[in-house]
Parts: C-alpha cells; sequence; structure tokens
C-alpha cells in the first residue's frame, strides 16, 4: 500500500512571497536615497572646490603683481586712510572695504562660463603702513538657492 503525505511546507506561499517583496523593496528605496544623497553631496563639494580655486588662482596673480599695479588699487578709495589712530580699525566702520562685492567692490572678474563671480577689495597701509589687504570674495549661486561666497585674505608689503 502506498501512501501519499501531503503537507503545506512543500513551497512558499504568496503571501511569504509578498511578504519578501515589500521588505526587499524597502531595502531598495532606502539604498536609492542614499545614492542621491551622495550625488548631492559630491555636487555640492564640486561647485566649492572650483570657487575657492578660483579665488585662490585669482589671489596667486594679485600676489605675484608689482606692489604698485592698477590690480592692486583701491578704486573707489573706501580702504584707504580709513584708520586716522592707528588702532587697527576702520574709523568709518566699514571693514576698510574688503567686504565690498560686485559692483562696490574695486574690481571683479567672472569665470568663462558665468557661474563664479569673483571679487577683490583692497585696503592700503592696512595693517601697517606700506603694505595692502587684499580680500577676494568668490559667490556664486546654485540650485536656486542664495548666494554663497568665500573669502581668502592676504597682504602684500611694499619691496
Amino acid at each position: 500500500m502506498i501512501v501519499f503525505m501531503t503537507s503545506s511546507e512543500d513551497g512558499f506561499t504568496i503571501i511569504e512571497i509578498l511578504i519578501a517583496m515589500a521588505i526587499f523593496a524597502i531595502g531598495i528605496l532606502g539604498v536609492a536615497t542614499m545614492q542621491l544623497s551622495s550625488i548631492r553631496g559630491n555636487t555640492s563639494a564640486r561647485t566649492i572646490t572650483e570657487a575657492v580655486s578660483h579665488a585662490q588662482g585669482q589671489m596667486e596673480r594679485l600676489l605675484s603683481l608689482p606692489y604698485d599695479n592698477t590690480d592692486l588699487d583701491d578704486t573707489n578709495n573706501d580702504g584707504t586712510n580709513q584708520d586716522t589712530d592707528d588702532d587697527g580699525v576702520d574709523d568709518d566702520g566699514g571693514n576698510f572695504g574688503l567686504d565690498n562685492v560686485g559692483a562696490n567692490a574695486d574690481h571683479t572678474w567672472t569665470s568663462a562660463d558665468g557661474i563664479y563671480n569673483v571679487s577683490w577689495n583692497i585696503a592700503v597701509d592696512e595693517p601697517v603702513t606700506d603694505s595692502k589687504r587684499i580680500r577676494v570674495i568668490v559667490s556664486w549661486q546654485a540650485g536656486g538657492r542664495a548666494a554663497t561666497q568665500r573669502t581668502l585674505d592676504a597682504i602684500k608689503c611694499a619691496p
């Protein structure tokens, strides 16, 4: 006599398969979200790196110029003779015009792709006589967000 035994444990039920697929889908969505976040972070880092590279290149160019070069002039005179008592503080409260950007800056330059705007300001005889404080400010706007900027400072002394 042959007896056939049937068991409900021969394979997976449809419910077990659906649960496994749901767990797998949740895991894949988590990985996809993490990937998108990583892409955004990489894009932001690349943009900041390019911006600082433009600013650093401009600063190196300015530092290599002769002390009396016109690119090292305080064209709007907001950084010249502003510290009459030699205490290191701008007596007019304008930080020697070093924070000016765009049309208010002493000089400006825009990258070839039009994304980055580089402004630089000069404060003459600041922090000491026969020196120039140079501030390079690079700004850009990306992804519909407010403009972002980075600043570099250096001092050039007369020969």
